[in-house]
C-alpha cells in the first residue's frame, strides 16, 4: 500500500432501519450531511444487504481519520448523531477502515453491486507480514478480472486483527467465477490465514 498517501477513513455501518428511515433515506442522510460535510466527509452512500433486505448499510467516507476525530470533538457532533439514532432500530455495527486507492473505492461503491470483505487474522498469524502481501496480490489481480470495477483495502481502525476490503462488481456471479478461477490460489491462502466474512449491497450515492 502506498505509504505516502493519507488513506480515506470511511465508516461502514450495518443496521436495522427504522420505518422513518425506510420512508425517505435521502432525507435522513441530508440531516447528517448538512453538518458533517463541513468537517471533511466527502461522500455518503446508502443501500441494503442483498440477502437480508431488512439490513441497511451506510458508508460515510471521511477525507482522513484526523478529519473524523476532529469532528467528534466538536459540539455539533451530538446534534449530528441524532438522525443516525432515529434511523436505526437498536445498535448498528460500525467498522471504520483506513482505505487507500480513493478512486477505486468510489468506483466500487458506485458499481451495480458492492462486496464488503472483513478478514480476521487467526491466532499466531501476522496481519502485516502474512495477510497484507496476499491482499495486495489479489488487488492487482482484480484489475484484470472481468466484471470487477475497482477494489480498495486497508486495516480496521478499531481492531488490529481485521483487514477490510470493498470491491465493486457487475454482478455476484462475476465474483464467484473469479474466486473459482483467477483468484483461487490467493483466496485459498487468505482463508487459511483468517476468517473471511462477506456482505453484499447495492449502494446509492447521497449528494452532499
Amino acid at each position: 500500500m502506498p505509504g505516502s498517501v493519507v488513506p480515506m477513513a470511511p465508516e461502514i455501518i450495518w443496521f436495522t432501519p427504522s420505518n422513518e428511515y425506510l420512508a425517505d433515506p435521502d432525507r435522513m442522510l441530508g440531516s447528517i450531511n448538512k453538518t458533517t460535510a463541513a468537517y471533511g466527509m466527502t461522500a455518503a452512500y446508502y443501500g441494503f444487504h442483498t440477502e437480508e433486505q431488512r439490513t441497511g448499510v451506510w458508508v460515510l467516507a471521511w477525507q482522513t481519520l484526523a478529519h473524523h476525530q476532529h469532528f467528534m470533538e466538536e459540539e455539533v457532533y451530538a446534534e449530528a448523531m441524532l438522525p443516525v439514532m432515529e434511523a436505526m432500530v437498536g445498535a448498528g455495527h460500525m467498522t471504520q477502515a483506513l482505505l487507500h486507492h480513493r478512486h477505486d473505492l468510489m468506483r466500487a461503491l458506485s458499481s451495480p453491486v458492492t462486496q464488503f470483505i472483513y478478514i480476521t487474522v487467526r491466532p499466531r498469524h501476522d496481519r502485516g507480514y502474512e495477510l497484507v502481501p496476499l491482499i495486495e496480490k489479489v488487488r492487482k489481480e482484480l484489475k484484470s478480472v472481468p466484471g470487477c470495477f475497482g477494489s480498495s483495502w486497508g486495516p480496521s481502525v478499531e481492531k488490529d486483527d481485521v483487514q477490510v476490503g470493498v470491491i465493486g462488481w457487475r454482478c455476484i456471479q462475476d465474483c464467484s467465477n473469479a474466486v473459482k478461477g483467477q483468484l483461487s490460489s490467493n483466496v485459498k491462502l487468505i482463508r487459511e490465514l483468517g476468517h473471511v466474512e462477506l456482505k453484499w449491497a447495492t449502494m446509492n450515492r447521497h449528494e452532499l
